[in-house]
């Protein structure tokens, strides 16, 4: 079976391709630069060159291949007007372009990265685009299956690097409400399963999934656990949202790429664990792979190398 798999060099990515390279599944990378997928998939991944901000390229792509499946990994956490990467264009434009040419060639069936929080009533840009990417998929007539994962944990988990990074001089990290935010952390080896077994799952055609891990922990605790991992002391200061949102707010103004952006603070409008909206099924990690999620204090240890 062939997949077309975008996003496969990114931090998800990257395990859910070698999870189907170990299914024997024959993958196809699209990316802009064919050169990474060579460096980390050598000859096991076929790379193909795409511009996914071109809706002829994605086309061309998709019609050279004619793939089985498309499994779809590509979104950001803060956008970058400057070069074009909103969360309009790379959430929606972008997979309504990919999944009109998935349909045009025939493919059978799609497997949707979404997120936790998704729903009409999210007052953030990121949750609103990744809305609108699941309704054009659902309305699209193809067969899918959406996931929508809370904060996902592993090696390349940019958060872990960029909380050790910005304490190497200041040991201070400033946490909207006291980091009090709930989550459900799920180990990215279990989103990879997931990703993977929904390709020939029958039975998850169709439906949308949340994905969390066993245990909810807050914001704090979560770096708290990662801190002490590093055997490194720092000093956490509480600070209101609405502080939090103006600083997002007077940093986005003056730079891109902000640490903490105003959409950032939006989107902790409620806490990110399961269960809380009834729209889709719970357990998903149980559901589609038939094995419990990996618990957080053994995943953050894996994750930081412990």
């Amino acid at each position: 079976m062939k997949i077309f798999v975008t996003g496969a060099t990114g931090f998800v990515g990257m395990h859910v391709t070698n999870d189907l390279l170990a299914r024997g599944f024959s993958v196809h990378a699209g990316a802009r630069d064919v050169a990474k997928v060579d460096r980390i998939f050598g000859e096991s991944v076929v790379p193909v060159e795409v511009d996914f901000s071109d809706k002829d390229s994605i086309n061309r792509a998709l019609t050279s291949i004619r793939p089985d499946v498309v499994v779809h990994l590509i979104g950001i956490i803060a956008e970058r007007p400057s070069k074009g990467t909103t969360f309009d264009n790379v959430h929606f434009r972008l997979p309504m372009d990919l999944y009109e040419a998935s349909k045009q060639v025939g493919v059978r069936k799609v497997v949707h990265m979404s997120a936790l929080g998704v729903h009409p009533d999210a007052p953030s840009r990121y949750h609103k685009s990744k809305l609108r990417a699941e309704q054009v998929l659902r309305s699209s007539g193809m067969t899918y299956t959406i996931f929508r994962p809370s904060v996902i944990i592993g090696p390349e988990q940019k958060l872990f690097s960029d909380m050790k990074n910005i304490t190497a001089m200041v040991p201070v990290v400033a946490l909207p409400a006291g980091g009090s935010h709930l989550m459900q952390p799920v180990d990215v080896r279990d989103v990879a399963c997931v990703f993977a077994s929904a390709v020939t799952k029958s039975e998850t055609d169709n439906k949308v999934y949340e994905l969390c891990g066993p245990d909810v922990i807050s914001l704090r605790k979560m770096l708290e656990a990662a801190f002490a991992i590093w055997k490194k002391r720092v000093l956490f200061l509480s600070v209101p949202k609405s502080a939090m949102a103006l600083a997002g707010r007077v940093a986005e103004s003056i730079m891109e790429n902000a640490p903490v952006t105003s959409d950032l603070m939006r989107m902790m409008w409620k806490d990110n664990v399961c269960g809380l909206y009834g729209d889709s099924q719970q357990d998903g990690v149980r559901a589609v792979c038939g094995s419990e999620p990996v618990p957080f204090a053994e995943s953050i240890k894996w994750a930081l190398g412990q």
